[in-house]
Protein backbone atom coordinates (compact mmCIF):
# COMPACT_ATOMS: atom_id res chain seq x y z
CA UNK A 1 0.00 0.00 0.00
CA UNK A 2 2.89 2.36 0.78
CA UNK A 3 4.30 1.99 -2.72
CA UNK A 4 0.94 3.03 -4.22
CA UNK A 5 0.89 6.16 -2.08
CA UNK A 6 4.47 6.95 -3.03
CA UNK A 7 3.73 6.43 -6.71
CA UNK A 8 0.67 8.70 -6.48
CA UNK A 9 2.80 11.43 -4.86
CA UNK A 10 5.42 11.09 -7.61
CA UNK A 11 2.76 11.37 -10.29
CA UNK A 12 1.51 14.57 -8.70
CA UNK A 13 5.05 16.02 -8.50
CA UNK A 14 7.94 13.98 -9.90
CA UNK A 15 10.42 16.67 -8.82
CA UNK A 16 9.51 16.50 -5.14
CA UNK A 17 12.62 15.92 -3.02
CA UNK A 18 12.82 12.57 -1.22
CA UNK A 19 12.72 14.24 2.21
CA UNK A 20 9.45 15.98 1.25
CA UNK A 21 7.90 12.72 0.02
CA UNK A 22 9.01 11.01 3.24
CA UNK A 23 7.53 13.80 5.33
CA UNK A 24 4.17 13.69 3.51
CA UNK A 25 4.01 9.89 3.78
CA UNK A 26 5.11 9.76 7.41
CA UNK A 27 8.28 7.70 6.93
CA UNK A 28 12.01 8.30 7.15
CA UNK A 29 13.95 9.72 4.20
CA UNK A 30 15.89 6.44 3.98
CA UNK A 31 12.68 4.38 3.76
CA UNK A 32 11.23 6.64 1.09
CA UNK A 33 14.50 6.50 -0.87
CA UNK A 34 14.60 2.70 -0.68
CA UNK A 35 11.00 2.39 -1.91
CA UNK A 36 11.62 4.94 -4.65
CA UNK A 37 14.56 2.93 -5.99
CA UNK A 38 12.44 -0.24 -5.86
CA UNK A 39 9.62 1.45 -7.79
CA UNK A 40 12.07 2.78 -10.37
CA UNK A 41 13.36 -0.74 -10.99
CA UNK A 42 10.10 -2.71 -10.72
CA UNK A 43 7.96 -0.34 -12.78
CA UNK A 44 10.70 1.09 -15.03
CA UNK A 45 9.64 4.60 -14.03
CA UNK A 46 10.52 7.37 -16.46
CA UNK A 47 10.75 11.00 -15.49
CA UNK A 48 9.88 13.29 -18.37
CA UNK A 49 9.35 16.99 -18.91
CA UNK A 50 5.96 17.93 -20.34
CA UNK A 51 6.11 21.48 -21.69
CA UNK A 52 3.02 23.51 -22.49
CA UNK A 53 2.33 22.66 -26.15
CA UNK A 54 0.93 26.13 -26.87
CA UNK A 55 4.16 27.78 -25.73
CA UNK A 56 5.98 25.58 -28.26
CA UNK A 57 3.73 26.74 -31.07
CA UNK A 58 1.48 23.67 -31.23
CA UNK A 59 -1.73 25.69 -31.21
CA UNK A 60 -4.11 23.18 -32.81
CA UNK A 61 -5.27 19.98 -31.13
CA UNK A 62 -7.55 17.69 -33.08
CA UNK A 63 -8.93 14.18 -33.10
CA UNK A 64 -8.95 12.48 -36.47
CA UNK A 65 -11.23 9.51 -36.93
CA UNK A 66 -9.88 7.10 -39.55
CA UNK A 67 -11.60 4.37 -41.54
CA UNK A 68 -9.10 1.64 -42.49
CA UNK A 69 -9.47 -1.20 -45.00
CA UNK A 70 -10.26 -4.46 -43.16
CA UNK A 71 -7.18 -6.40 -44.29
CA UNK A 72 -4.48 -7.30 -41.75
CA UNK A 73 -1.53 -6.56 -44.05
CA UNK A 74 -2.99 -3.18 -45.00
CA UNK A 75 -3.64 -2.31 -41.35
CA UNK A 76 -0.02 -3.07 -40.48
CA UNK A 77 1.13 -0.68 -43.22
CA UNK A 78 -1.23 2.03 -41.96
CA UNK A 79 0.06 1.52 -38.40
CA UNK A 80 3.66 1.81 -39.59
CA UNK A 81 2.99 5.10 -41.40
CA UNK A 82 0.94 6.52 -38.51
CA UNK A 83 3.81 5.79 -36.08
CA UNK A 84 6.15 7.88 -38.24
CA UNK A 85 3.89 10.97 -38.46
CA UNK A 86 5.22 13.27 -35.74
CA UNK A 87 2.06 15.39 -35.40
CA UNK A 88 0.24 12.31 -34.07
CA UNK A 89 0.57 12.07 -30.29
CA UNK A 90 -1.62 8.99 -29.84
CA UNK A 91 -3.29 6.45 -32.10
CA UNK A 92 -5.86 3.92 -30.94
CA UNK A 93 -8.01 1.28 -32.59
CA UNK A 94 -11.62 1.77 -31.56
CA UNK A 95 -15.00 0.11 -31.97
CA UNK A 96 -17.72 1.86 -33.94
CA UNK A 97 -18.12 3.62 -37.27
CA UNK A 98 -14.39 4.34 -37.50
CA UNK A 99 -11.43 2.06 -36.91
CA UNK A 100 -8.87 4.45 -35.42
CA UNK A 101 -8.78 7.69 -33.51
CA UNK A 102 -5.67 9.87 -33.72
CA UNK A 103 -4.81 12.61 -31.27
CA UNK A 104 -3.03 15.30 -33.27
CA UNK A 105 -0.99 18.31 -32.15
CA UNK A 106 -0.29 20.72 -35.01
CA UNK A 107 1.28 24.16 -35.38
CA UNK A 108 -1.72 25.59 -37.20
CA UNK A 109 -4.62 24.59 -39.45
CA UNK A 110 -2.30 24.36 -42.46
CA UNK A 111 -0.08 21.88 -40.59
CA UNK A 112 -3.20 19.87 -39.66
CA UNK A 113 -4.42 19.98 -43.25
CA UNK A 114 -1.05 18.70 -44.50
CA UNK A 115 -1.23 15.83 -42.03
CA UNK A 116 -4.71 14.89 -43.19
CA UNK A 117 -3.52 14.99 -46.80
CA UNK A 118 -0.68 12.64 -45.77
CA UNK A 119 -3.17 10.29 -44.15
CA UNK A 120 -5.26 10.15 -47.31
CA UNK A 121 -2.16 9.19 -49.30
CA UNK A 122 -1.69 6.04 -47.19
CA UNK A 123 -2.87 2.89 -48.94
CA UNK A 124 -5.73 1.44 -46.92
CA UNK A 125 -7.03 4.69 -45.43
CA UNK A 126 -10.59 4.80 -46.70
CA UNK A 127 -11.60 8.10 -45.11
CA UNK A 128 -11.21 10.50 -42.21
CA UNK A 129 -13.28 12.88 -40.14
CA UNK A 130 -11.55 15.59 -38.13
CA UNK A 131 -12.67 17.19 -34.89
CA UNK A 132 -10.71 20.31 -33.92
CA UNK A 133 -10.61 21.02 -30.20
CA UNK A 134 -12.28 24.36 -29.53
CA UNK A 135 -11.60 24.61 -25.80
CA UNK A 136 -10.02 22.34 -23.18
CA UNK A 137 -12.24 21.58 -20.19
CA UNK A 138 -9.88 19.15 -18.46
CA UNK A 139 -6.41 17.87 -19.35
CA UNK A 140 -5.35 15.55 -16.54
CA UNK A 141 -4.44 12.20 -18.17
CA UNK A 142 -2.94 10.88 -14.93
CA UNK A 143 -6.05 11.45 -12.78
CA UNK A 144 -7.56 7.96 -13.35
CA UNK A 145 -4.25 6.29 -12.47
CA UNK A 146 -3.75 8.44 -9.37
CA UNK A 147 -7.34 7.69 -8.32
CA UNK A 148 -6.67 3.93 -8.45
CA UNK A 149 -3.44 4.34 -6.50
CA UNK A 150 -5.02 6.27 -3.63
Amino acid sequence: MFEKKLLAKLMENARAPVYKLAQELGVSRQTASKWLKKLEQDLSLKYIALPDRNKLGLDVKAYVMVKVAPHEDVRRKVESRVRRLKQIAQAHYIYGRYDMVLEVLAKDREDLSNLIDSLHEIEGVLGTETFIVRDVVKDKPLDPIIRVLK
